[in-house]
């Protein structure tokens, strides 16, 4: 007996799908001097040949949101020529915590920069949502000192940034200004480029608020049931990607292009009991799909391949020495790719090249 068939809302006609095998180039992956087997064995970055949905011009604004990753990516595109949001801004780093403070000071160039805006990263698409929300709809995230969280008389956590100090409650106060002076650029832009970083997902059930990191254990000890977990399962990060789509569309643009794309760096802690390699598949295989189908349903979407560009490049060339973070060299050859692609405008394109690793 035949068993349930698989959603065929989007199926294609079987001869136009083999027409579209025959027609890409890259169909295989062990054929020919260009398959994808001897990309992946070159010690060089590996090229994938993406065709984007739209393009940009050199006047578009491009707001960057998410983890890590995203500011590497970030960097990348200031050095590409291309105008990236929010411009010239920095993070005091007296309001740093003092460990990424004094890596801030050590740090030059590209490293710095990660630093210095670490304040910004979002991790998961829940809590993307929860700032675009902050940022489009204040009113509706009316949380008591603005979701911070007490930890004593002279110190609290703000659970919605990342690097930041525990101090005061006007400093912190000063610091949610500040991130959300900038997430409010958002508004100005023409292109918001959304880098997933994983599942795993705090919220606190006192404030309603979905968390962008985990509390630190102190607080989870001293209040068991006020902070909750939960590892987002595929539906509910596509449903937190249509949110953010809609607010945007509702409130800044309806025609705003969305470039989603998924961190390459794993995890570094999982609060699941499965070992870190089990958790961090489970993360990512999930992010993807939930990009392709997401940017399956708008036509302003557009998923952008840098999560593969680096996972099939040889280990030697895609991670940095921690192999979690990846090297600066093949983040420049990437973004070398998505400005070739997204930027008709040749004086917005680098060249194209592959940038030695």
């Amino acid at each position: 007996m035949a068993g349930p068939l698989p959603d065929v809302s989007s199926a294609v006609a079987g001869l136009a799908a083999l027409q579209a095998s025959m027609d890409n180039p890259n169909n295989r992956f062990n054929a020919g001097a260009d398959s994808a087997a001897a990309r992946m064995k070159a010690r060089a970055p590996v090229v994938l040949h993406h065709r984007p949905k739209f393009q940009l011009s050199r006047g578009d604004a491009v707001f960057t949101m998410g983890s890590c990753f995203a500011r590497n990516v970030e960097h990348a595109l200031i050095g590409a020529g291309v105008r990236v949001l929010p411009e010239a801004w920095e993070f005091p780093p007296e309001f740093m915590h003092p460990d990424a403070a004094a890596r801030a000071r050590l740090a030059t160039g590209v490293h710095r920069h990660v630093i210095a805006r670490s304040v910004l990263n979002r991790y998961t698409p829940a809590s993307m949502l929860n700032e675009v929300q902050r940022t489009l709809e204040p009113d509706s995230c009316r949380a008591p000192q603005k979701g911070l969280v007490h930890i004593d008389e002279d110190r609290w956590f703000d659970p919605h940034t990342k690097d930041t100090a525990l101090q005061g409650l006007r400093e912190s106060l000063m610091v949610r200004y500040l991130v959300e002076e900038a997430a409010k650029t958002m508004r100005r832009a023409s292109a918001i480029f959304l880098t997933l970083g994983h599942t795993e997902t705090w919220f606190d059930s006192e404030t309603g608020l979905v968390l962008n990191v985990a509390p630190p254990p102190l607080l989870i000890r001293n209040a068991p049931e006020r902070f909750r977990f939960v590892n987002a399962a595929y539906t509910d990060a596509l449903e937190a990607l249509e949110r953010i789509f809609d607010l945007v569309a509702r409130h800044i643009r309806a025609d705003m292009k969305f470039i989603v794309t998924v961190s390459p760096v794993p995890l570094n802690t999982t609060f699941t009991s499965r070992d870190i390699v089990t958790a961090n598949t489970y993360s990512k295989s999930t992010l993807r799909a939930v990009a392709e189908t997401f940017c399956n349903r708008h036509a302003a979407a557009d998923y952008f391949p840098s999560y593969e560009m680096v996972t099939a490049t040889h280990p030697d060339l895609a991670w940095d020495t921690d192999r979690m973070h990846v090297p600066h060299a093949l983040v420049e050859s990437i973004i070398a790719r998505f400005t070739a692609s997204y930027f008709p405008d040749p004086a917005a394109k680098p060249d194209t090249a592959a940038v030695p690793a």
